[in-house]
C-alpha cells in the first residue's frame, strides 16, 4: 500500500508539472500600455489657436451642416481652423467691400472673422454662430471668446506651434473667374450666383478670365500659368494643360463681390461638351515656391470649386 500511495503521488506531482503554462499577452502589461492622452485634459490659452478650437470652434462651430467641412472655414481641427482663416479669401462681404481676409494678422478689425460674430454682415446671413447645440455656453461667454480671437489675431494669428505667416511665403490665391464670348470682356451669366457660368449652345470657343493675387509675387510676374478643365470634381491630371495668357488688365467681378483686376486669360474650345455638363476648371500657377499651386485644389469647399465652372446652356 504504501508503495502504491508513493507511486500515486509521483504521478500527481509528475502530471502537475507537466501542465501547460496559460499564455501572457505581452500587450496587457503595465509597460507595454499606451502613455495617457494629456491633450484632453489639457486647457490651452483661449488666446491661442488651440484655445480657439477647444472652447469656441468646435462646440459652437462645427456642428453639422455648418462648419464640419461641408464648407469653409473648417473647424473640425486646429489645423484645419488655421488653414481656412489666416489671409482666406471671405466668401460673404459687407456691401462695401470692406474685407479681404477672413482672418489678416494683427488686424481683428479688417477680419471678417470678428465682423460676423458681431453683426448681420449683409443683412440676410445672420450673426455667427447661426445656431447652439444645447448646453452651449456662448450666450454667457460671447463677449469673452470674441475678445479671445481679437486677441489671437492681434498677437499674429499664430498656428498651433506659434508660427505666423511674417516669414512664410502664401501660394498664389484666385480672385475671381469669368467667362466671356470670344473678343468680349462681358461675363456670361451664372446658373445662380455662385454657381457655373452659361455658354450658350452652338458656340464653339470661349475665354476664361481669372484673377490671381500674392503675398510676395506681382502678378505680372507668376510663372507656370496653366488651365485644365474637365467634367471631373477633383481628378484633372488626365485632362490637358492650357496656357494662360497675361493681359492688359481687365475689370471683372470678384469672387469675393465687387471687382477685382484680371491678367490672365484662356481661350477653350466648347465644341461637342454635351449640353448642360458641368465643366470645372483648375488653374495651376506658381510664384516663387518650388513648385505650382492648384487652384482651386481637391481640398476646397464644394461651393469654391462650383463657382469655378461653366456649363453650356441653362436647364
Amino acid at each position: 500500500m504504501r508503495v502504491l500511495a508513493a507511486a500515486i503521488c509521483s504521478l500527481a506531482i509528475w502530471m502537475a508539472g507537466c501542465k501547460k503554462e496559460e499564455s501572457v499577452n505581452p500587450y496587457t502589461l503595465p509597460e507595454f500600455q499606451a502613455p495617457v492622452d494629456s491633450v484632453a485634459a489639457h486647457s490651452p490659452d483661449p488666446n491661442t489657436i488651440a484655445g480657439l478650437h477647444k472652447y469656441v470652434f468646435q462646440p459652437t462651430c462645427a456642428n453639422s451642416g455648418c462648419h464640419d467641412g461641408t464648407f469653409e472655414p473648417d473647424f473640425r481641427t486646429i489645423q484645419s481652423s488655421w488653414n481656412t482663416l489666416v489671409m482666406q479669401p471671405v466668401i460673404k462681404n459687407n456691401p462695401q467691400g470692406s474685407f479681404q481676409y477672413r482672418v489678416l494678422p494683427g488686424n481683428p478689425d479688417q477680419s471678417v472673422l470678428i465682423e460676423r460674430m458681431i453683426h448681420d454682415i449683409d443683412g440676410q446671413s445672420g450673426i455667427m454662430p447661426l445656431w447652439l447645440e444645447p448646453g452651449s455656453d456662448w450666450p454667457e461667454k460671447k463677449t469673452q471668446y470674441i475678445q479671445n480671437v481679437r486677441n489671437w489675431i492681434l498677437n499674429g494669428a499664430p498656428d498651433a506651434f506659434g508660427n505666423t505667416l511674417s516669414s512664410q511665403n502664401l501660394p498664389p490665391q484666385l480672385k475671381g473667374m469669368f467667362v466671356a464670348l470670344p473678343g468680349s470682356t462681358e461675363p456670361l451669366p451664372r446658373a445662380i450666383a455662385t454657381g457655373a457660368a452659361v455658354v450658350p449652345p452652338g458656340q464653339s470657343t470661349i475665354d476664361v478670365y481669372v484673377a490671381f493675387e500674392d503675398d510676395q509675387t506681382p502678378v505680372e510676374q507668376l510663372s507656370y500659368l496653366k488651365l485644365r478643365t474637365g467634367a471631373s470634381l477633383n481628378a484633372f491630371n488626365t485632362f490637358p494643360e492650357l496656357p494662360l495668357q497675361l493681359i492688359p488688365a481687365v475689370n471683372g467681378p470678384a469672387y469675393a463681390g465687387g471687382t477685382t483686376v484680371y491678367r490672365h486669360k484662356a481661350s477653350l474650345t466648347v465644341t461637342g461638351i454635351p449640353l448642360y455638363q458641368r465643366q470645372f476648371i483648375r488653374t495651376y500657377v506658381q510664384d516663387s515656391s518650388p513648385s505650382p499651386s492648384e487652384i482651386p485644389g481637391a481640398g476646397s469647399a464644394p461651393h469654391v470649386r462650383e463657382y469655378y465652372s461653366f456649363q453650356i446652356g441653362q436647364q
